[in-house]
């Protein structure tokens, strides 16, 4: 099945492609997608954080934790290679079904449904 990337947006709503950041060099942004079969309209959301180094030494610490996965660290925000690179991962998670699809993207994002109680 394959996958295409239907939306993109930093965590304050603004869509990735239009976002600029104050500083290339210190970010830490949480990045929304919805991913899903292309034809289709239906998605799912994930998430990932991309981050630089000065923007990872920027956080604050919670008992010594900067910052857990999923994580991508860029050497200074450039919205073409972040979007080579999660078209290429998206590409790569490619499967027979969705729930194959799914548990490959899982692999680089969070997923929506990560720790939803089915009971």
């Amino acid at each position: 099945m394959k996958l295409i990337i239907k939306l993109a947006c930093v965590a304050n709503g603004v869509n990735l492609r239009a976002w600029e950041p104050a500083d290339n060099k210190a970010i830490a942004e949480f990045v929304y997608l919805e991913i899903g079969e292309k034809g289709t309209k239906s998605s799912d959301g994930f998430t990932i954080r991309v981050a630089t180094p000065q923007g990872l030494k920027n956080l604050s610490s919670l008992n010594g934790i900067i910052a857990e996965r999923p994580l991508i660290i860029m050497d200074e925000y450039n919205f073409q290679y972040l979007w080579k690179w999660l078209e290429d991962i998206v590409s790569s998670c490619e499967g027979d079904t969705w729930s194959q699809c799914v548990e490959n993207l899982r692999r680089y994002f969070d997923w929506e449904y990560d720790n939803y109680n089915y009971g």
